[in-house]
């Protein structure tokens, strides 16, 4: 019976098999950190790394980074006034045209991406945020004459420079220590580094634009007007 393959044929076989064995060892034992599980199938070797887990994983912590700046927000959001209870007194009237002033800039703490937004275009942002103020309020106008869209206008600037940036600003700093302390790790792939560097680049830069809106002249000027002696609770 005639043989089916060469000796010769055998041997480079052998030697192909065994130089593939040695690769995928090596593969193996130089990442046997990263990788979840080797499984062999009739279409071949799938080996499947731990980036995913590893990435969800830092996703929910950042995740729940923003969530409590989000609920931070919104509690000192709460306590603005654009009116003087002081000045006004405390009637239902007044309490309402108050909550009417707040409630965009609440629900602005869980729609909005501030940190994109604002470093896009800050201008157009607190213009959108005052016009929803203005909106609000006018209603109230009648009342209270004072509540103009100049006031609207202020207001949006007083919630940006003591509210919306310091908690801002916080969370940014969080994440980026936290993805630093992430980089350090030797048990996560190159890949989910690169990802981490980007993410933490991106805060940088945020913290950046958001000192230079915390510095801007014109902001703090519209903000002053609502200055009062105590700070308003909940601010960082």
């Amino acid at each position: 019976m005639k043989e089916l393959l060469e000796p010769h044929v055998i041997i480079s076989l052998a030697v192909i098999i065994g130089s593939l064995s040695i690769v995928a060892i090596t593969f193996i034992i130089v990442l046997r950190d990263k990788i979840s599980g080797v499984f062999v199938s009739r279409t071949g070797v799938e080996i499947r790394t731990n980036d995913i887990p590893d990435w969800s994983k830092i996703a929910a912590e950042t995740d729940l980074i923003d969530e409590n700046n989000c609920k931070s927000i919104r509690k000192a959001t709460a306590r603005l006034m654009i009116l003087d209870p002081e000045e006004h007194g405390t009637s239902a009237e007044t309490m309402l045209a108050i909550r009417e002033a707040n409630l965009p800039l609440i629900y602005a703490a869980f729609e909005n991406h501030h940190t994109r937004e604002l470093k896009a275009d800050a201008d157009a942002y607190l213009e959108d945020k005052a016009q929803d103020i203005a909106e609000a309020v006018q209603i109230f106008q009648t009342h209270f004459p004072e509540l103009s869209v100049e006031t609207s206008d202020a207001f949006a600037c007083h919630w940006l420079k003591k509210i919306l940036l310091p908690n801002l600003r916080r969370a940014c700093g969080e994440k980026i220590a936290y993805y630093t302390s992430q980089l350090r790790r030797s048990d996560i792939s190159k890949t989910v580094k690169e990802m981490l560097t980007e993410c933490r680049i991106k805060n940088v830069d945020y913290i950046a634009c958001i000192d230079q809106l915390a510095m801007r002249h014109d902001i703090g000027e519209k903000s002053s007007i609502f200055i009062r002696h105590r700070p308003e609770r909940g601010e960082p």
